[in-house]
């Protein structure tokens, strides 16, 4: 192969994240990140680039990478390397004349991993982009973004494989050093396109998943729960900022994420530093109560508002509203504003960093660096043996139940057990989906993904059934301590009729749920059996 220019190649420093992308993701409206003003998107181009290495690949062990691409603005040859920020990459022209050839500039930059003559094509990559310029208010620009289609086949067996990702890179004037403008202009970015459903890419760079490299399949365990919690954290981001804003299902939504960390962290946690994980489930029980407190409010407000309109044609029904619902939402409107002011940017920083102390190579336990599958898969197991123990122990508590009268100590122990029971269906369900959604963009099959979805579904199943009926006791306890106190409930019989009935139907729901548990908690079982089964 005979070589061509033997300058050294402009240089170009590259400093940019990845992220793997769904197919229904579009990009975010990046300007609302402060410092960007401006987003300006170009047409699509198509980039054709064949990669070079050795039969071993020893450019890529090196972590180096010799193309050539056409298309685009920096049509040539490349050689890329890796520096102190980020990756070097020099360029040369292609020669129109020959332009098979490798020039002499890039050979002498690969030559102490490779002789010019073991060099041949390995991987071609086709990439349609769309990229997107970020500037600020003085058309300064601060990064850009590709939005690249690809399409790569692996010259050694023909093999091809097809993904959408995003690429965010840094503006050459900025570097990412920490606690500098370009890494927290680079983190507010990856902040965006997570909670636009993009995830950290499997793969550190295209090559790589070309040739079937991703690092997703050696991924460790720990590294396997940072991708799961990133992606959490991003969502919880989000979540806050509409439970702050009070929009429908806010409060919900935010603390539906809040349970899905703390579950994650109650089955996978093991995989983490201890010590970060306890720092965590503070952060993140303390949040979740104070969700908690506004959404309960909630709850009770809507299901007395639900079940009152049930009533219609009962003798004073309408009056409820005004006793149950009422109430409730002006505690509602207490607890939302006690969240508010105690949401501060303080508060929201710190969870955000102790979230992130997660993903931290360092936090690895010694159990986080072993393979991610079988570890995974052994935890999600230990969790569904506590649900068994538990299930256990309610069937005990539960046959030793009188059908009527029991006792306040009988009655005590026969919720608790059932709270520890939906406890663990709530962990399996999350645990579940961590690995069938939050790791559906990566090369990581803990499990297969209809068996994953088909336990969450069977563990939501679970959840729900028994947290109706707990929905449906503390109502039932709600009207009768505001029937107790309604004077007109205790002297007349009109009055009193509708907590009566709003009490009968809600303890009729509650048993028929609880009528329900033995088929719900077979198919549960049966899920795990089928997706854990080796």
């Amino acid at each position: 192969m005979t070589a061509t220019s033997d300058s050294a190649g402009e240089r170009h420093v590259e400093i940019e994240r990845k992220f793997d992308v769904p197919g229904a993701a579009t990009l975010p409206d990046l300007t609302k990140i402060g410092i960007v003003a401006h987003a300006v998107t170009a047409d699509p181009a198509h980039l054709d680039a064949t990669y070079y290495d050795t039969p071993s690949l020893t450019l890529i062990q090196a972590k180096v990478a010799l193309r050539r691409r056409t298309g685009g603005h920096d049509a040539g040859w490349h050689v890329k390397t890796t520096g102190e920020h980020g990756r070097i990459e020099r360029h040369w022209p292609i020669d129109s004349a020959a332009p098979d050839e490798i020039p002499v500039g890039a050979l002498r930059l690969v030559e102490a991993w490779a002789k010019p003559d073991e060099l041949a094509p390995v991987a071609r990559i086709e990439t349609t982009r769309t990229a997107t310029e970020l500037s600020d208010a003085e058309r300064r620009p601060l990064a850009e973004i590709a939005d690249d289609e690809v399409r790569t086949t692996d010259l050694r067996d023909g093999s091809v494989r097809q993904w959408h990702e995003w690429e965010a890179e840094l503006d050459e004037r900025l570097d990412d050093t920490p606690g500098s403008f370009g890494a927290l202009l680079l983190q507010a970015v990856s902040d965006r396109l997570v909670g636009a459903g993009a995830r950290p890419s499997s793969a550190v760079a295209k090559l790589q998943r070309a040739l079937g490299l991703d690092r997703g399949a050696q991924a460790t365990a720990a590294q396997t729960v940072a991708h799961i919690a990133q992606g959490l954290a991003a969502e919880l981001d989000s979540r806050l900022d509409d439970a702050i804003a009070d929009r429908p299902d806010g409060v919900h939504q935010a603390r539906i994420v809040i349970r899905r960390l703390r579950s994650v962290l109650d089955v996978y946690g093991v995989f983490v530093d201890p010590a970060i994980v306890r720092a965590t489930r503070r952060h993140l029980k303390r949040l979740g109560d104070d969700l908690g407190a506004a959404r309960d409010a909630e709850v009770r407000a809507r299901d007395a508002e639900q079940q009152v309109l049930q009533l219609q044609g009962v003798p004073a029904a309408r009056r409820l509203v005004g006793r149950l619902s009422e109430p409730a939402w002006r505690l509602y409107a207490v607890e939302h504003a006690r969240l508010t002011a105690d949401l501060t940017d303080e508060r929201r920083n710190d969870i955000a960093e102790q979230l992130r102390r997660l993903a931290d190579p360092k936090a690895a336990s010694p159990e986080g660096q072993t393979d991610a599958v079988p570890a995974l898969r052994a935890q999600l197991a230990e969790a569904v043996a506590s649900f068994v123990a538990d299930d256990h122990c309610l069937v005990e508590v539960w046959d030793r139940l009188p059908p009527t009268g029991a006792g306040v100590r009988a009655r005590l122990r026969f919720e608790h057990a059932l709270h520890e029971v939906r406890k663990d269906a709530r962990r399996i369900r999350y645990a579940a989906e961590a690995i069938s959604l939050g790791l559906a963009d990566t090369p990581v099959r803990v499990l297969e993904r209809t068996d994953a979805k088909r336990l969450a579904k069977a563990a939501k199943r679970l959840q729900d059934l028994l947290g109706d009926h707990r929905d449906d006791a503390l109502f039932t306890d709600h009207v009768l301590h505001v029937a107790a106190d309604d004077e007109r409930a205790r002297t007349t019989q009109r009055a009193a009729l509708p907590y009566y009935l709003l009490a009968l139907r809600a303890r009729e729901r509650g048993a028929a749920a609880l009528g329900r548990y033995g088929e719900a908690r077979d198919e549960l079982l049966a899920s795990a059996n089928t997706a854990l089964d080796d």
